[in-house]
């Protein structure tokens, strides 16, 4: 089993050569950043950010791509610009997967033909993807218009199975309200990527809609510190043969962290190691 770990627990976006350099000291297999990130890096270092993949020694295994998808005003710049960023990413030595996460969620979630058209464009990125050799995974997360199970089932059920795969994020589909063991098998064979987060069951907001953030991580906290069961989430990733794509360590850092985040990935890293033991190679 492959795992690595995103790079937003130093920042969002953060310094993400320090990101890139402490995942792989902390001996994760490997990295996942921002798309965009990888084109403007691409830009400012010299050798690129293939030079900082080579130095670094683990490859980007996934980048993340978020666009509104559907504005009529936007649409064809988000798509052109997705491909771009695709394109950063299969240049890469070990680039797998783009992560697609939806727009701004309405008050009242997406109507029927918000569906229908954020599925249209997802299959049109999708497919550019398939062409070019990258998985493309959608990404539930809060706040988003694919937050509840119903969002879930809704835009799976219109998307082309065969262009655009699954990437849970298991904190963030536990926040918005679903079982994520009854998700995670329902859509086992569907699992193209993961974001492995673990949550402390709170999504409280105050008087102004903001939500309580009562860890330092956006209710969030490192892997086994919180409720979320994960020996029973890497069962099911480890049915019909094993999940062979990435299971990426995920942990919002915010200016209230109460620890550096090396030493947050380090503690994800510590119960990791425990608890799967020899189904997961560490690089150190």
């Amino acid at each position: 089993m492959k795992i690595g770990h995103t790079g937003i627990t130093w920042g969002i976006p953060g310094d993400v050569e320090q990101a890139y350099r402490e995942t792989a000291e902390l001996g994760y297999q490997g990295f996942e950043t921002f798309a965009f990130k990888i084109l403007e890096l691409n830009e400012s270092l010299p050798g690129g950010y293939r030079g900082l993949v080579e130095s670094v020694g683990i490859p980007t295994g996934a980048a993340y791509c978020y666009k509104e998808w559907i504005n009529p005003e936007t649409a064809a710049a988000d798509l052109e610009e997705a491909r771009r960023e695709a394109d950063g990413l299969r240049a890469l030595p070990g680039g797998e997967t783009l992560v697609l996460q939806g727009g701004p969620r309405p008050a009242d979630g997406y109507t029927p033909d918000q569906f229908r058209r954020l599925a249209d464009a997802l299959n049109r990125i999708g497919e550019y993807c398939h062409q070019n050799g990258l998985a493309a995974g959608l990404h539930p997360h809060t706040g988003t218009a694919i937050e509840t199970r119903e969002d879930i089932d809704t835009i799976l059920g219109l998307v082309d199975a065969s262009l655009i795969g699954f990437a849970p994020d298991t904190g963030q589909i536990a926040k918005g309200g679903s079982d994520i063991l009854e998700v995670m098998r329902t859509y086992r064979d569907r699992i193209v990527h993961v974001h492995l987060k673990d949550w402390n069951g709170n999504y409280e907001r105050d008087a102004d809609g903001k939500e309580i953030d009562r860890s330092g991580y956006v209710n969030y906290e490192p892997i086994g510190s919180g409720i979320l069961p994960m020996p029973e989430i890497f069962d099911i990733l480890a049915e019909d043969g094993g999940f062979g794509g990435w299971v990426n360590v995920e942990l919002d850092g915010t200016p209230r962290a109460p620890r550096p985040a090396r030493e947050a990935a380090r503690m994800s890293r510590q119960y990791l190691e425990s608890a799967l033991g020899d189904s997961a190679a560490w690089t150190a």
